[in-house]
């Protein structure tokens, strides 16, 4: 438990004050980083179903399937209750719900459950009163995620100097994730968690760029092609992505120029991180900058996303959002300009937004901060 029981403890407290002033009996919460931010036991997700349970009146329990009861014992949760192997005698999430009273608000459940659900547990509704909470990181997630940062940087570092012409985009990736994989493994100690998948990334070059989510492939890099890199690290179920787009020796002119135009919507989105702004305006200050350039419609995807204990979260930094961006909001940056048939540049870093504005936790990446610096020679 790397937060500590009185961090858990405190987010059970605040649950369970959220279901008192909306008059609500109990939370069932079965998406595994949802429990894992309550009770700090991080559950294997197979097909037996796991949920924490928070009561108005501060009680926590864990719902497990009896083979998973031992190593719930070993959190700080003390109230443990299984069900027999599933599929038992009845459906579990129907146990859990009657186990929980009502009125229940559920984070999420399978449509195929919601009728059996209501016939035991009538005031029932879905509502995900946790990933609210998750929404604001205390200084220790944040810790965590800036050393995931650390570690996705230094993927992207050694990347970089791996680029060559003629190695394929998967040698590369794979021999970079296995050495920064024991870097961590050794750093980390127990920390180390292979169920977040400590280090994972993604490359694409040539016109395979111009995918924003295609995988990385067995493609053969060639003299003047863009190569986009992302990495995603893991520290203690926290994560941070760190990201760019390289140059394999010389680009063509209009290819630099939408590469910088990435770079330019990078700098925009996170000059408009202030406090107050909402997650549109950011969304849009990306937006306009490409447009300036005459790139319109090339900028497929939102500006970006939270980020925590998983990889994509609230808020989200895409038009009509209207969340507002408070200190304590951890944000991963990343407009992307794409050119169908051609190619593609995009940018990644991760951020907190802080009182006096937003801090960049991969600092390390400023050195790409020029299109210059991101031309890999021979």
């Amino acid at each position: 438990m790397v937060l500590g029981e009185a961090f858990h403890r405190q987010v059970a407290n605040r649950l369970a004050e959220r279901l008192e002033k909306e008059e609500k009996h109990a939370t069932l919460v079965f998406n595994p980083e949802n429990i894992r931010y309550v009770t700090g036991l991080a559950m294997e997700v197979t097909d037996r179903p796991s949920a924490a349970c928070v009561w108005s009146d501060r009680r926590v329990a864990l719902f497990v399937p009896q083979l998973d009861a031992e190593y719930a014992a070993t959190g700080s949760i003390r109230d443990i209750r299984w069900y027999a192997e599933f599929p038992g005698e009845s459906n579990p999430l129907v146990w859990m719900a009657r186990e929980a009273g009502g009125p229940l608000v559920i984070d999420e459940l399978p449509a195929s459950a919601w009728a059996s659900v209501k016939e035991v547990v009538e005031e029932t509704e879905i509502a995900d009163y946790v990933a609210e909470l998750r929404l604001i990181k205390s200084q220790p997630e944040i810790d965590l995620i800036k050393r995931a940062a650390d570690f996705s940087d230094l993927a992207l570092e050694r990347v970089f100097a791996r680029l060559t012409s003629g190695t394929s985009e998967r040698d590369a990736l794979h021999e970079i994730l296995g050495v920064v994989d024991t870097i961590m493994r050794a750093e980390l100690g127990d920390t180390y968690d292979p169920l977040s998948r400590p280090i994972r990334g993604v490359m694409r070059s040539g016109t395979r760029a111009a995918f924003p989510h295609a995988s990385t492939s067995s493609r053969s890099l060639s003299r003047s092609d863009t190569v986009t890199v992302e990495f995603t690290a893991s520290v203690a179920g926290y994560h941070a992505k760190s990201g760019a787009t390289f140059f394999v020796g010389d680009p063509l002119r209009d290819v630099v120029r939408w590469v910088e135009a990435s770079m330019r919507a990078q700098e925009a989105a996170r000059e408009a991180m202030v406090p107050g702004a909402t997650a549109e305006a950011v969304d849009q200050a990306a937006r306009k900058v490409v447009e300036r350039l005459g790139f319109s419609g090339l900028l497929r995807h939102r500006t970006g996303h939270g980020i925590g204990l998983s990889e994509r979260e609230a808020p989200w930094l895409v038009r009509t959002q209207t969340t507002e961006l408070q200190p304590g909001m951890v944000l991963v940056n990343q407009p992307g300009v794409y050119v169908t048939g051609r190619t593609g540049g995009r940018n990644c870093e991760t951020v907190v937004i802080e009182e006096e504005g937003v801090r960049v936790l991969n600092p390390r990446i400023e050195r790409w901060s020029k299109p210059e610096a991101r031309l890999k020679e021979f």
